[in-house]
């Protein structure tokens, strides 16, 4: 209240300029929203020309993790194998 009388705004003008600070806010949000849009439609086709390139790579390291996995699994299937046929024949 006392920011009102110090500003020497009615309530009536206080409101009339939330209202066009509002307004200016959401003109402001569909610019940007637009400009966005502009934004991704110029560089979708770019994005699309390295996307192939990175799934390749990273499906290649994965691949290629996948199976040192499956060895490192397999060998340390054999190594407890071996364990346990040791450990039953020696008495």
């Amino acid at each position: 209240m006392k920011d009102e009388q110090q500003d020497g705004l009615t309530r009536e003008d206080y409101q009339r300029q939330k209202q066009a600070e509002n307004q200016r806010f959401v003109q402001r949000d569909r610019k940007r929203v637009q400009v966005e849009k502009e934004y991704a439609r110029k560089h979708a086709d770019e994005q699309d020309e390295v996307q192939p390139e990175v799934r390749s790579t990273a499906e290649r390291k994965g691949r290629n993790l996948a199976r040192r996995l499956n060895w490192i699994i397999f060998g340390l299937v054999i190594a407890i194998i071996i364990v346990y046929l040791i450990l039953f024949f020696v008495k």
